[in-house]
């Protein structure tokens, strides 16, 4: 993977994770970022595999973890 494509992912992600603060369903963050269901699969489980991400099975929502706000700090930070 390219230093460029990781940016886009990094991108993406920190998307994902923010619409994801107060909880969102997949539907929400797939209009939110224009994006087909299977690229979102394919994103979110990535971010639930790094534990940035997690499902809430009650609400059927995806929510971003406290490990997920630390990335989101630290690319507001620059640091990533």
């Amino acid at each position: 993977m390219t230093a460029q494509t990781e940016n886009n992912n990094d991108d993406i992600y920190a998307s994902i994770l923010s619409i994801a603060k107060e909880g969102a369903s997949k539907k929400e963050i797939a209009q939110a970022l224009s994006m087909s269901y299977q690229q979102l699969r394919r994103l979110s489980a990535v971010l639930v595999d790094r534990g940035m991400l997690r499902i809430d099975l009650k609400k059927h929502v995806f929510v971003t973890t406290d490990k997920g706000y630390v990335f989101l700090q630290n690319r507001k930070a620059g640091d990533v």
